[in-house]
């Protein structure tokens, strides 16, 4: 393990707020050299000035080599761990005996942010072993579940609009730059609007419409949405669209769960509406013959829907994590760091309908504190106070070489499994998977 003084960071593409800005700083108060790779122009908006990138996608493996050479780089740091750009990190760091980290959300909500090395979900080197995941939580706090910092839908609109508009407006600048998304971000933009209104009225009418689920006295299972873009479903699933997944989870509910059962579907609240949801549930259950048996909310407490739940089947959300610190039945349905024995249900999702298992809430508690410790730290990409502590907490994990621990294994001990289920591993990058998509 190297010393701190001896570090060098290569910082990739941020979030969309000033929080690898600041983390550049902080790392460079610390005495640790910083490099930076601009990927387009919003990346100099948010994190300063850096190396640009302009180049072909299938030119930035040598690029890199190139720059870490130069640079002597030890730490390459990166959000959205799928991204091309990034998982072509990940392999050349490895080459070259650097360490890659993923920073992204916290797998705790809210609060939280991650600091993992390698990657997330299929990807994450989080250990699946139970003993080895007992070691690290042996003498680690419990986990910190205050709320220090938030921040309004405002302020992430503005940041996430402005980097993107930002980048498309100096596009000739970065010509060959591959956005890892389907739809243009002008065309979600524009999604939005409408999307606000129907949101407001959402919320208002969650709690009626809850309280009236509630009222039917009738068991249910949660269905929590993920996001059509998310890399956890595109990269970390079989699933290459949510309406599929929606007409899986149907037809075994339709086939096996009780006939007094309900399924109640939650919409992520920062769905775009480009998916029309209300229509493609209406079709599924007319399909399978469950009309009267399903209840759609595009909002409301997920605290409530929880408590009274039978169980609760995803993908591989957060809300998962939610739902075992709650103690309910949960069925992930892709690859999830929490997705063990002893956690998730490892029935088939059949199965699961007509007797859930329920998590064992001793390693639950165990599994929690032990993540927290090796890849949760408190902190925020908007707040900022939460992105100044966030930074502090990054830059000294890095400093000590925490990546290198003996709490992390390689290869990433969940890749077996995640193909089984049918993850695409090592899908092309950039215009390649355009075109094989298409």
């Amino acid at each position: 393990m190297k010393a701190p003084d001896a570090r060098r960071v290569l910082l990739l593409q941020g979030p969309p707020s000033p929080f690898f800005g600041v983390l550049a700083r902080q790392f460079k108060s610390a005495g640790i050299p910083v490099t930076k790779i601009k990927l387009h122009a919003g990346d100099g908006l948010r994190a300063g000035e850096g190396i640009g990138f302009t180049g072909k996608i299938n030119e930035f493996a040598p690029f890199l080599r190139r720059v870490m050479r130069r640079h002597a780089i030890t730490d390459v740091l990166y959000f959205a761990d799928r991204l091309p750009y990034h998982r072509v990190a990940e392999k050349v760091a490895g080459e070259m005996g650097a360490t890659p980290y993923a920073v992204e959300n916290g797998y705790i909500r809210p609060d939280w942010l991650t600091l993992e090395p390698g990657g997330m979900g299929a990807f994450s080197r989080f250990p699946t072993d139970r003993n080895h995941i007992e070691a690290i939580a042996d003498g680690a706090p419990p986990v910190d579940d205050s709320v220090l910092y938030s921040h309004s839908f405002t302020t992430e609109a503005y940041y996430d609009v402005s980097y993107t508009l930002f980048g498309l407006a100096a596009a000739l600048r970065y010509p060959h730059y591959e956005r890892d998304r389907d739809n243009h971000p002008l065309k979600e933009y524009f999604s939005w609007l409408p999307q606000l209104v129907r949101r407001n009225v959402a919320r208002k009418r969650a709690p009626r419409q809850l309280a009236r689920v509630l009222a039917e006295n009738r068991p249910f299972f949660l269905f929590p949405m993920q996001l059509q873009e998310d890399y956890q479903i595109r990269h970390n699933s079989r699933y290459t669209g949510l309406a599929t997944l929606v007409d899986d989870v149907f037809s075994s509910f339709a086939r096996t769960a009780p006939e007094e059962a309900l399924l109640l579907i939650k919409i992520h609240p920062l769905d775009n509406g480009l998916q029309n949801w209300r229509q493609i549930m209406k079709d599924a259950k007319r399909k399978y013959g469950l009309t009267g048996r399903i209840r759609l909310l595009a909002a409301g407490s997920l605290p409530e829907m929880l408590a009274a739940c039978e169980g609760v089947v995803l993908v591989n959300s957060t809300v998962g994590l939610t739902a075992l610190r709650a103690g309910k039945p949960t069925k992930a349905m892709g690859a999830a760091v929490y997705d063990l024995p002893g956690l998730t249900s490892q029935q088939s999702l059949d199965e699961f309908w007509q007797k859930p298992a329920a998590p064992d809430m001793a390693y639950v508690e165990t599994f929690v504190r032990a993540l927290a410790a090796a890849t949760q730290l408190k902190g925020s990409f908007y707040d900022p106070a939460g992105i100044n502590a966030g930074a502090d907490e990054i830059v000294r994990r890095v400093a000590t070489g925490i990546g290198s621990s003996s709490w992390f294994v390689s290869p990433p001990p969940r890749l077996e499994k995640a193909a089984a289920m049918g993850v695409p591993l090592d899908p092309p990058v950039g215009r390649a998977r355009i075109m094989l998509e298409v």
